[in-house]
């Protein structure tokens, strides 16, 4: 069977679902993980965005379609199987239509086009929510003008949304779990199931059936806890007027459309920019509460950039926010003992941000290219992949190198303003080693984490530069900050990660970090192999870190966090 046989038989069968109950089991799913239900999701090779792939074509199908309301073993394995030959069909654009087609160079397309695609669609969003609540409101505050004019409400606006959002949907999660005190008054009409004990059962069976009645209803439709009313999203700061303007951008409703494709954007899976299902009468079901979030940010992107001008604005704006979030982290990490330059220029040329501490320097270009989506041909994939790579790491790279090379060199370090005005003059030879770091705001996956594929060295003794996306970064100078770690293991930490590129197999920075911190990546073991391949348990450091408190701004749920009262969802 061919890709579009095997999608459409695929949407055939979610279609029969109905979709408050499946959104439901879905999102309780996502929650769970692996780990948890591993019965369900163990045969799956990327989880959420395959279970966001299901739920997409059911909102995309026939509403007078959607019957099931309950869970068979037999058709969710003809669904998984469907999914994954789906998958496998994918991994088919990127083989030879014969032998002889497999040359040197079809390899190295290849080697860069194949990770690039299934990173860029099989990759949710690899970041906690207070890293986008905070870059939303640091960024898009200052284009509240703009954003006021579009659409009546500020920044803040949508940022109150999402949180009284998260709260009512953790709130009826504690409700529907140990906290029955916390009930919604007729919590039971938020769910079309009727469930009851027959009439003939032994009292103390109707007695139990009505104390876990709650329960009972939770179990058998996940999805009581993310339907509401608009009015349930009402607060000091958020009226119901500004929940009705905020609501419809992010609301759609079941209907047919031709979404089909797993990697199809136009159209493209319509619970990804709008995750809030209009479910009739008033009511409203959140398929996951986090997705609200990125496409909150996505949605004031699309309104801030929609001219020339406005793009422009708001591209600078991004750059210099960036730059700040760089320097405020690394100055929370060093603590003491150490100069940053900032803005400043070398040989007429603008550099970003140079930190010296002790006798190290350290290089660091910010990058805010936006990636585009990758082809589906190999070929043509390659191209864009590496242009926009050359234009983001690529250029980065360059210009670290020009500052590199005055330490490789010893010649004096001559920082000037933009007009040639001396500002420093830094003794290059006073310094032990010097470390090139890029940092970006979306990765490129596996042509990141191993540069070896796409930059080539000048020298056989130059090293590569450490290419990080800013979540990642952020994520793991915290941890470390909170596991009492010195700048020194971060010296360390770098020297290290040199020696991995042209023989990692990884796609996401934080198992490389995660795999440093608990010493399950060492140098040892890296000298010896001449494969390293990175698993994801590499990165649970960093959730385990997160449960207890991470240390980011304005970091939500804490005191629940820290008491160990409380079960989130």
């Amino acid at each position: 069977m061919s890709l579009e046989t095997k999608s459409k038989q695929l949407k055939d069968i979610i279609a029969t679902y109905n979709s408050d109950w499946l959104l439901g089991d879905l999102s309780s799913l996502i929650h769970a993980g692996r780990e948890r239900a591993n019965d369900q999701l163990g045969m799956l090779s990327s989880p959420m965005r395959q279970l966001y792939y299901l739920a997409g074509l059911n909102v995309s199908s026939d509403p007078a379609n959607g019957h099931d309301i309950m869970y068979d073993p037999d058709k969710w394995g003809k669904i998984v199987a469907l999914l994954n030959e789906i998958e496998a069909e994918y991994d088919k654009l990127f083989f030879p239509t014969k032998p002889e087609d497999v040359t040197q160079e079809w390899k190295r397309v290849r080697q860069v086009a194949m990770p690039s695609f299934l990173s860029y669609f099989n990759q949710g969003p690899l970041n906690y929510e207070e890293q986008v609540i905070n870059w939303i409101t640091e960024l898009f505050t200052q284009l509240d003008t703009l954003i006021e004019n579009k659409t009546k409400v500020k920044t803040e606006d949508f940022i109150q949304f999402y949180n009284n959002l998260d709260q009512l949907r953790q709130k009826n999660f504690q409700a529907h779990s140990t906290r029955k005190d916390l009930l919604r008054p007729n919590w039971d009409k938020y769910t079309k199931i009727k469930m009851g004990v027959v009439d003939d059962a032994p009292d103390f069976i109707k007695e139990m059936g009505e104390q876990f009645k709650h329960m009972s209803y939770f179990m058998s439709d996940k999805g009581i806890t993310d339907r509401f009313y608009p009015e349930e999203l009402v607060s000091e700061t958020l009226p119901i007027e500004n929940v009705n303007i905020i609501l419809p951008f992010f609301v759609t409703k079941r209907a047919q459309s031709d979404f089909l494709y797993y990697t199809a954007t136009k159209p493209g899976n319509p619970l990804i920019e709008k995750p809030i299902l209009d479910i009739g009468d008033g009511m409203f079901q959140v398929f996951e509460v986090k997705q609200v979030i990125h496409a909150i940010a996505s949605f004031l992107e699309q309104v801030c950039t929609s001219t020339v001008d406005e793009t422009s604005k708001y591209v600078e704006k991004k750059g210099k926010l960036l730059e700040t979030k760089i320097i405020d982290l690394f100055s929370s990490f060093f603590k003491k003992d150490f100069k940053i330059y900032s803005g400043y220029y070398v040989d007429g040329c603008e550099q970003d941000i140079l930190i010296l501490w002790k006798n190290y320097a350290f290089i660091i270009e910010a990058k805010g290219y936006s990636l585009r989506e990758p082809f589906r041909n190999p070929d043509k994939a390659f191209v864009r992949i590496k242009d926009d790579f050359n234009a983001c790491i690529g250029y980065g790279y360059e210009q670290t190198r020009r500052i590199e090379k005055k330490f490789i060199d010893g010649v004096p370090l001559k920082i000037t303003d933009k007009d040639g005005k001396l500002i420093d003059e830094i003794d290059t030879t006073q310094y032990e080693q010097d470390f090139s770091i890029i940092v970006n705001i979306e990765s490129f996956g596996q042509i990141q984490c191993d540069l070896s594929t796409l930059i080539k060295l000048e020298n056989d003794d130059d090293v590569f530069p450490w290419a990080v996306k800013l979540d990642d970064l952020e994520i793991f100078l915290l941890t470390m900050i909170a596991r009492n770690k010195t700048p020194m293991d971060f010296v360390n930490f770098l020297l290290l990660r040199e020696t991995l590129h042209s023989k990692l197999i990884c796609s996401d920075e934080l198992e490389v970090c995660g795999g440093y911190l608990n010493n399950k990546l060492n140098q040892k073991q890296i000298d010896k192999a001449e494969v390293i391949a990175t698993a994801p348990d590499l990165g649970d450091i960093f959730d385990e870190q997160y449960h207890k408190t991470m240390g980011f701004k304005n970091e939500r749920y804490l005191y629940e966090k820290q008491s160990g009262k409380f079960i989130f969802w």
